[in-house]
């Protein structure tokens, strides 16, 4: 085996290890290990209703089709052709890297480390957004590429990036770090998560997966400070506002660069004689 064959090899074992690691800390996680859950953890910092950012239980059900489609990958990039593949040499260790930080967060969080799940999860968010340029610049170019590979790790993105604006909001309320109106600066945070929603989905061909992950989680926020505590009207209008905006952004690259296709489609077509 070739040098360059052997590093791939490695690539695999090390998204393979890590998924490893990634499921095992989920389960923790979860207290099906009888462990503490995470909502419990750090005081109940992680739990619903603890800041105006902090979404409704059922936001955390995202984590079952991120599981299943980190899952999917993993079996996907053992396929021969995915060895050698452009993509898979680009963003395998990112993906390896994004496992690994995800069990991290979980201990930090259980470990009631809540500056330290910051740190963790902004860079988890970094390397996603290194591993979705990745995808960007090798487009998939068959169907079980864009289902298996850029829709896992769209998902993963969109829900970080949702996850790290609430994050944030639980450390600045555990150190009891205020800079006003809280309101405001929530309806600010929500709106900055939108725009870096919104810009991720317009890449590439259209990353509807970044955006319907980005969107679970700004519903379960508007449901929340709606009917829930601490109640929120603003919050829960700009959320369903930044929801509205991020799937239009999707939707529209999506139209296009399909319609686009269509056209070079009929152009390359030979006319009839």
């Amino acid at each position: 085996m070739s040098l360059r064959g052997a590093a791939d090899v490695a690539r695999q074992l090390a998204v393979t290890l890590s998924l490893a690691a990634c499921a095992y800390t989920a389960v923790r996680g979860s207290s099906l290990s009888g462990a503490a859950p995470i909502a419990e953890a750090a005081g109940g910092a992680f739990a619903p209703g603890y800041t105006l950012l902090s979404p409704g239980y059922g936001a955390f059900l995202i984590w079952a089709p991120i599981y299943l489609g980190l899952l999917a990958y993993t079996v996907y990039q053992w396929w021969p052709a995915q060895r050698r593949s452009r993509r898979q040499r680009g963003m395998g260790w990112l993906a390896a890297a994004a496992m690994l930080l995800n069990a991290g967060w979980i201990y930090a969080a259980q470990a009631g480390q809540v500056g330290l799940t910051l740190i963790v999860i902004l860079l988890l968010l970094a390397v996603l957004a290194a591993a979705v340029h990745v995808l960007n610049r090798y487009p998939d170019e068959t169907r079980a590429d864009g289902l298996l590979v850029d829709a896992p790790m769209g998902l993963y993105l969109g829900w970080i990036l949702f996850a790290s604006a609430a994050n944030a909001a639980i450390w600045l309320t555990v150190q009891r770090i205020g800079f006003g109106d809280r309101t405001i600066w929530a309806v600010l945070a929500v709106a900055a998560a939108a725009a870096a929603g919104a810009a991720t989905a317009l890449s590439g061909r259209g990353r509807l997966s970044v955006a319907l992950s980005l969107c679970w989680g700004l519903a379960w926020l508007m449901v929340a400070r709606w009917a829930g505590e601490p109640q929120s009207p603003p919050v829960a209008i700009a959320a369903g506002f930044g929801m509205f905006f991020v799937l239009v952004c999707g939707l529209t690259r999506r139209s296009d660069v399909e319609h686009q296709e269509h056209l070079d489609l009929r152009h390359r077509r030979p006319v009839a004689s």
